[in-house]
């Protein structure tokens, strides 16, 4: 074998490696938002509690008034009786929209282990609830959370465990978390995950839903 094709073959065999570690370097690397997370709900349900009360409480005034308004012996008070009722319609319509409000709108987080803005803010199409997106620890087999509520003046605690798996994701490997379980929380109630079989899907598509 002369110099020449000796040469012509070691420089093909440095380029040969050159390429596989430099591709073996991108396939390490995903892109930047292909992370695992779960999706997680929280309801003000002291909120909704307190509001269905006054709802009944109106729901309940109103009859009243009707029931006032069809005795005759009422007749000469028809006006101020109508003028209160429109009152308890219009309160009541009002509470009607704060409980739509708070069935539909989610407890904004102030932060998580302490730390801002380490959430994304989404919204799924078929459900009238707001997500948030938790990531989750693609170095462990367990991912722990001190929630604290906006506005609130305590904090709420989360353990999931779960198995981790490379996966492709924009033609990246990259980690997903499979059997996603809650192992302990301090929430009044939570119910979930939520979305679809735990053995067959990746965590990003289940929600864990709470409420306080």
């Amino acid at each position: 074998m002369n110099k020449y094709i000796l040469h012509i073959i070691l420089t093909v065999s440095v380029t040969l490696l050159i390429f596989t570690s430099a591709c073996e370097t991108c396939f390490d690397c995903g892109p930047n938002d292909a992370y695992p997370y779960f999706k997680f709900t929280v309801l003000n349900k002291t909120s909704l509690d307190s509001l269905s009360i006054d709802v009944t409480r109106l729901k309940a005034e109103v009859k009243t008034i009707d029931a006032l308004l069809a005795d005759q012996s009422n007749a000469g008070k028809s006006d101020s009786l109508n003028g209160l009722k429109s009152i308890k319609v219009d309160s009541l319509s009002f509470y009607n929209s704060l409980v739509s409000i708070v069935k539909s709108r989610l407890i904004s987080i102030k932060s998580i282990n302490s730390k801002l803005n380490v959430f994304q803010f989404a919204e799924d199409e078929d459900d009238s609830l707001v997500n948030f997106q938790i990531p989750i620890n693609p170095n462990d087999l367990v991912s722990r959370y001190i929630i604290e509520i906006e506005g609130a003046n305590f904090s709420k605690e989360l353990a999931i465990s779960y198995q981790l798996v490379d996966t492709i994701i924009d033609s990246k490997i990259t980690k997903a978390a499979k059997q996603l379980l809650v192992m302990e929380h301090t929430f009044d109630s939570l119910r979930g995950p939520y979305g679809c079989s735990k053995t067959v899907c990746i965590s990003n598509n289940q929600t864990i839903y709470v409420e306080i």
